[in-house]
């Protein structure tokens, strides 16, 4: 009896078949798009994530205590060595750079502003978080006597210089005397993480030492792990191995950039519902009609003895073939379009500088996550189940002989 029902219900869509096929497109076509949104919004949100987690925070910060609070050079991690040697053996840590972290000014002839000196070791860097690929001008380096510095595009904006320009950086040093440096500009950067972007100036580790007075220690220890799911057990377990420090996660340091990333499961969320009820007005349309259409028909086999249950069973086979057909149209396109921008990338270069105002790279990857055709696949079949409830329900009160004379 199932196959026959089937075979009822197909020939039934092929009877009305340009009426199916607008359904059915309906359907591929929201959901294309729904994935594409999905995938490219999640998309830029993991690259905002990843940009401040490379360029800056790490999974896992380490800083003295009170640091935070405080942001003196006085509280420094003293023993670098020993937290080198407790880092270094870890499986689970990829990387790790240590960094001097000191407020200060940066001036030309014709401008200053205030800037963020960050002592650095450029070799750690390179392999730790990448910086040398968010180079945009000049060189990677801080030239033979490191009295070099590299600096961030909005800043270098700001001060209207270019490489090969000097400044001069001032800051106080650990004994609360105002220090300066000369330097060239031998590189310039864009990391889309707008707080470096805008204040940074980068320099030699060894110079920010002596430029500061600091005779030992480091400002943080930034931290990159293999697998995300290790962070919390990692910082667990940092923080009772170094109880003289404090230990933050990433989500900790940018609790913005978490909320973005719930904010993108609440849009997603939305855009389900949306598909929702697409798909089910559509369906409901197709099905009520239908049912309008045959209720002689229904009437009939009603009127023969067949069981109400194998008819609402004939109305609900119909509406899956429309929903599942346009599940399989629209999570193809939707997954192959993913797939392209997820290899190449959408190039968004002619909004430059409205998304850089944002922090936001100019070529987008998309992502791909099962559960973005799980959900839509969930959606469109409770969509089409809910869009026969009216449809059966007038069915149901119409009289097989009624419905045979056509009343």
């Amino acid at each position: 009896m199932f196959k026959l029902i089937i075979k009822i219900s197909w020939s039934s869509l092929k009877q009305r078949g340009a009426r199916s096929l607008m359904v059915i497109l309906m359907i591929s076509m929201s959901l294309w798009g729904l994935l594409f949104m999905e995938g490219i919004y999640d998309g830029m949100t993991e690259q905002l994530i990843a940009n401040a987690i490379r360029s800056d925070s790490g999974h896992i910060t380490l800083f003295a205590r009170g640091y935070r609070t405080n942001k003196e050079l006085s509280k420094l991690i003293i023993d670098n060595k020993y937290l080198t040697d407790v880092l270094t053996p870890d499986p689970r840590i990829q990387s790790f750079s240590a960094r001097i972290l000191q407020e200060g000014l940066v001036a030309t002839a014709q401008y200053s502003r205030n800037c963020r000196i960050i002592g650095i070791n450029l070799k750690d860097e390179q392999k730790h978080g990448r910086l040398d690929k968010y180079l945009i001008e000049g060189s990677y380096n801080f030239g033979k006597k490191s009295k070099g510095a590299i600096i961030g595009s909005k800043l270098a904006d700001k001060l209207k210089v270019s490489v090969g320009k000097k400044i001069i950086i001032s800051g106080q040093d650990i004994d609360n005397e105002v220090s300066s440096l000369a330097l060239k500009i031998k590189g310039i950067l864009r990391t889309n993480n707008m707080g470096l972007d805008d204040t940074a100036v980068f320099i030699d580790r060894d110079i920010a030492t002596k430029m500061f007075s600091i005779t030992t220690g480091v400002s943080k220890f930034s931290i990159l792990v293999n697998n995300e799911d290790d962070i919390a057990d990692l910082q667990s377990q940092l923080q009772s191995t170094l109880p003289q420090l404090e230990v933050f996660r990433w989500d900790e340091m940018y609790p913005a950039l978490l909320q973005s990333r719930v904010m993108m499961k609440g849009f997603n969320t939305v855009t389900n519902i949306i598909v929702f009820c697409i798909a089910g007005l559509g369906i409901f349309g197709v099905m009520l009609v239908s049912v309008m259409e045959r209720l002689r028909e229904f009437g009939i086999l009603l009127a023969v003895g067949t069981a109400f249950r194998h008819i609402c069973w004939m109305v609900i086979s119909e509406s899956l073939f429309l929903g599942i057909i346009g599940f399989i149209g629209g999570s193809t396109l939707g997954g192959t379009t993913l797939y392209y921008f997820l290899k190449k990338g959408l190039d968004l270069t002619m909004f430059s500088e409205g998304l850089e105002a944002f922090g936001i790279d100019t070529i987008i990857y998309a992502i791909i996550r099962p559960e973005y055709f799980f959900y839509s696949f969930t959606a469109v079949i409770l969509a089409t189940l809910i869009s026969t409830i009216l449809p059966l329900r007038i069915l149901n009160r119409a009289k097989p002989i009624e419905a045979i004379h056509n009343i």
